[in-house]
């Protein structure tokens, strides 16, 4: 959750999932918005977890990086969502394979997907649309990961103009 310099909000996935799970969570999540908490150092245990998350999403685009198809990763760019958000539109309109780390803003809401594959599938884009694929270091699925995942297709849905026919999630264990 953050709010702009404009005075309106901007949500992430996980604010939605939050308020789904706990309205004071939300509030929690608000108030930290408006006046920022110092942060909390994390633990030996969620470091090690977190770690191990972003070496399986790393791990994840090395494999489709080399697979030898267009690949950009949107997370190397400007550190400004509005900016990345536009080199995101930018490599879906030039039909690169593999972005990685792009940024979807819809309305108030803002979401970085792992990674968007190309598909064969006509869109607003032209011969092709793109596919949701996000890594997670859990072993089954959940149901935060649909919302999430759902959302993020919303958000496609506004720049290519149809609907992502599927999402994947990339399990710890490869499935």
């Amino acid at each position: 959750m953050q709010k702009l310099p404009s005075g309106s909000w901007r949500f992430s996935a996980t604010d939605l999932i939050h308020f789904l799970e706990c309205e004071h969570l939300t509030a929690l999540d608000r108030t930290h918005a408006e006046a920022p908490l110092d942060p909390v150092e994390d633990d030996a245990y969620a470091a090690l977890i977190q770690a191990k998350g972003f070496e399986h999403e790393k791990a994840f685009a090395r494999t489709l990086e080399e697979q030898g198809e267009s690949f950009v990763d949107i997370s190397r760019m400007s550190q400004n969502v509005e900016s990345r958000f536009g080199a995101t539109c930018e490599a879906m309109r030039a039909g690169t394979h593999i972005i990685y780390q792009g940024t979807l803003i819809e309305g108030d809401f803002l979401g970085h997907a792992d990674f968007l594959r190309r598909v064969e599938t006509p869109s607003a884009l032209g011969p092709f649309s793109y596919e949701l694929l996000d890594t997670k270091l859990a072993r089954s699925p959940k149901a935060k990961f649909v919302i999430q995942l759902g959302m993020y297709c919303a958000m496609l849905k506004a720049i290519q103009g149809i609907s992502p026919a599927l999402m994947h999630v990339i399990l710890g264990d490869g499935n």
